[in-house]
């Protein structure tokens, strides 16, 4: 006998998908919440890059109606039992308390980074003088007589470089913090970014901070490339 497990999505008020039911896409409730769930075959196929994109924009396709508590990919229970009982009932108070904080809201992310790093290393030796005084110390003498001054120029240009980092991202994170219910700094990647954040956004304000984003990208476009996504669901905010 084939066994049969449920895919989980997410977690929304409990009410039919009417729209859904066709992918065979639908609700197990428990109460007043619900797990959106459909049915894969046990053991379950290893998962592919469709198969994310696929789970993605189900959530998100979810969200235009409803206030979703997304669901990591892959997450598959054995049964019905399991997801009403296991999942939604153990918890049902946070759950409950997590829809209502949600509620109205939206996940937009942001990433900025800088377009040319070697006009930033530029910057920063026009910046600091104690840089540019040891580059001409050692400047025109032979190169194994300076092997340790230009270890030491790279060390100093490497602090500044994030310290510059922290200058300039936090500055826009001042901005567009205001602006948001809540705030998820992400681990910077590389040399260039400067700033990796989520932002948990009452829709009203959707548009506003939008704007504030575009006037960001206006006034550093020729310096700085931005990254903007969503709205899209929380997943920077809820842990399933």
């Amino acid at each position: 006998m084939d066994l049969e497990g449920k895919y989980i999505l997410c977690i929304v008020e409990a009410g039919p998908l009417a729209d859904m039911r066709e992918s065979g896409i639908y609700t197990i409730p428990y109460r007043d919440i619900a797990a959106v769930v459909r049915d894969v075959p046990l053991p379950a196929p290893q998962p592919t890059r469709q198969d994310l994109v696929s789970h993605l924009r189900t959530i998100e396709h979810i969200m235009t109606t409803r206030t979703v508590i997304p669901v990591v990919f892959g997450s598959i229970a054995d049964s019905d039992e399991e997801v009403s009982d296991g999942l939604l009932a153990s918890r049902y108070d946070e759950w409950q308390a997590l829809l209502a904080h949600l509620a109205g809201k939206v996940e937009l992310g942001l990433k900025v980074l800088w377009k040319e790093l070697e006009a930033v290393f530029a910057e920063i030796v026009a910046e600091r003088e104690d840089i540019r005084a040891l580059r001409d110390a050692i400047g025109g003498r032979p190169q194994a007589a300076t092997y340790q001054g230009r270890i030491e120029i790279g060390e100093m240009v490497g602090r500044a470089l994030e310290e510059k980092k922290g200058r300039e991202g936090g500055a826009m994170l001042e901005m567009l913090a205001p602006l948001a219910a809540e705030v998820r700094s992400g681990k910077l990647l590389g040399e260039n970014m400067i700033l990796n954040a989520a932002f948990l956004v009452e829709r009203r304000r959707e548009s506003e901070f939008d704007g504030t984003v575009s006037r960001l990208a206006e006034d550093f476009g020729g310096r700085l490339a931005f990254k903007y996504v969503g709205p899209a669901p929380p997943f920077n905010f809820v842990s399933v």
